[in-house]
């Protein structure tokens, strides 16, 4: 996510000829690369799957279908729901077949209902609950925002559970400017995010993930999981999801039925649109498709080229996105310019306008998402800098692979002037302060600017060949997988055969007064 926070610290930051400069780059002299196009890997023999994760195949390009053999590891969503445009409602059940992996028996199980957030100005009501055919008693807190339900037999380890919840979930009009835009109806796309619930973490030491939600950053932290998602939806709305679409047909004369599969994700994201147009391409395997208003057609086939591009740089630097599809959807998010969701990015419909601003690194940033938080997966409300330190850094190495080294440049200074600034006023703390710990003008600052800073200093440490080394063997490291400092400090380590605890101490562990880079 990208936030309208940036508005604020445009006006602080002085740019030479009013130019908004945008990433950084890697010491003084920035290193350029060329694209490249990127070798598909062979497919590899894959061992026969069950035809309930087998279905999941068309999500995933060739090469990456033997990833579900580790379908065991993560859970499973069925989603049976019908959409209602006139209130604005979903109504339906989720499915969740779960298996206890954590070594301790579970007396309760908790779901975040994270439409119930007051940034969300919308609704999620669970109507029932089940656990393997049983009827359970449930509560709520946090303004009805995380769940309980009770277990009438405790879930002892290895054993497994089917949870079956009815629920009904709305979302506000035109609430862009006060509410979170990505659950939200506004300029022809009905934005779903979060509309049904989602079964917390259990985190390593013993206990579920049931800290209250903060507003600063982005909301959602959940596991990996497997999503087989059925909407019937009235003609004339053209759906948008994390996913493929594998099947498509009439219900009735009015409304039609479509099925949707994942790979390996940690959400799914649902959308409906009216009245966008669309254009798209084929990149190393991938479908990539741009939804814009008819008037932003020019900027729209832009957003195209960008994701392609990006989709190109990424691939070679990090290693392949394994999806079949990515989308991008011009949409009025108004208080933030992007958003991230597993094979889905939103972007602020006013950067349309001016296509030549910030669209370009906007899109960039949202889509290294895709690999920085979608696929290697982190706290996004105790360690925010991990993923978006590292997807604002691409936007600089998005640049690099467009063989751009004025841009490269503008986006690393930018970093430098905003975070001097806030250093400057007292507003810097160490990279690894979780979101409730940033208030006071701090958020922004340390984790969109300090982090890919870090980033840039690390490279400078770890010199070209090193820095290649670790973002690959970091990405192939925790694909499907939560990264958390530590881990990323040893795989950096191991990378260049050093010791690299004094960056990371002054970076990560305290704020200490570094050398910008």
């Amino acid at each position: 996510m990208i936030t309208r926070t940036l508005l604020t610290l445009l006006a602080l930051v002085a740019i030479a000829g009013g130019c908004i400069p945008a990433v950084t780059s890697v010491g003084a002299a920035p290193v350029i690369r060329a694209a490249t196009a990127t070798p598909q890997p062979r497919p590899t023999p894959t061992p026969a799957l069950p035809p309930e994760v087998a279905v999941q195949s068309p999500a995933l390009l060739p090469a990456a279908v033997g990833d579900l053999s580790n379908a065991a590891a993560w859970d499973r969503y069925t989603i049976i729901a019908a959409l209602s445009p006139g209130d604005l409602s979903v109504r339906g059940t989720v499915s969740l077949d779960m298996l206890n992996r954590y070594g301790i028996n579970l007396d309760r199980l908790y779901f975040h209902l994270y439409p119930n957030h007051p940034d969300f100005g919308g609704r999620l009501d669970v109507t029932s609950a089940s656990v393997n055919g049983v009827p359970v008693a449930s509560g709520t807190q946090y303004s009805d925002t995380l769940l309980h339900l009770e277990l009438r037999t405790p879930l002892r380890p290895g054993q497994s559970a089917h949870v079956v919840l009815g629920f009904s979930a709305r979302t506000p009009k035109n609430a862009s400017g006060k509410t979170f835009g990505a659950s939200n109806f506004e300029a022809g796309v009905w934005s779903m995010a979060n509309f049904y619930p989602i079964l917390a973490r259990h985190l390593a030491d013993g206990g579920w993930d049931t800290r209250q939600i903060e507003s600063r950053g982005d909301f959602t932290v959940s596991g990996v999981a497997l999503y087989d998602v059925t909407i019937d939806a009235p003609n004339g709305w053209t759906l948008v999801s994390t996913g493929v679409s594998i099947s498509d047909g009439p219900v009735n004369p009015q409304v039609h039925r479509q099925r949707f599969v994942s790979g390996p994700q940690r959400e799914f994201y649902l959308g409906a649109l009216q009245g966008l147009a669309h254009a798209e391409a084929l990149v190393d395997g991938t479908r990539v498709v741009s939804y814009f208003q008819p008037g932003s057609a020019d900027a729209g086939k832009l957003g195209l080229e960008v994701a392609k591009r990006s989709l190109r740089a990424f691939n070679t630097r990090y290693g392949t996105y394994p999806l079949t599809e990515l989308e991008v959807v011009q949409s009025a998010l108004t208080q933030f310019f992007g958003m991230e969701y597993p094979g889905v990015v939103l972007i602020e419909q006013k950067l349309y306008a001016k296509p030549s601003g910030d669209l370009e690194p906007i899109i960039a940033h949202e889509i290294a998402h895709q690999w920085w938080y979608s696929q290697v997966g982190n706290d996004a409300q105790g360690e925010a800098w991990l993923d978006e330190g590292l997807a604002s850094y691409s936007q600089a190495i998005y640049y690099e692979a467009s063989n751009d080294p004025q841009s490269i440049e503008n986006e690393l200074q930018f970093f430098r002037d905003t975070f001097s600034f806030a250093r400057s006023v007292g507003r810097d703390a160490p990279l690894n302060s979780s979101s409730a710990d940033l208030g006071g003008g701090r958020y922004y600052p340390v984790i969109y600017a300090k982090a890919p800073l870090f980033f840039h200093a690390l490279r400078g440490q770890l010199g070209e060949a090193g820095f290649d080394r670790f973002i690959r063997a970091y990405y192939t490291a925790f694909r499907y997988q939560d990264v958390t400092g530590p881990d990323l400090l040893r795989i950096a380590q191991q990378s260049c055969s050093c010791d690299l605890a004094k960056i990371y101490k002054d970076w990560v562990l305290t704020s200490a007064k570094v050398a910008i880079p």
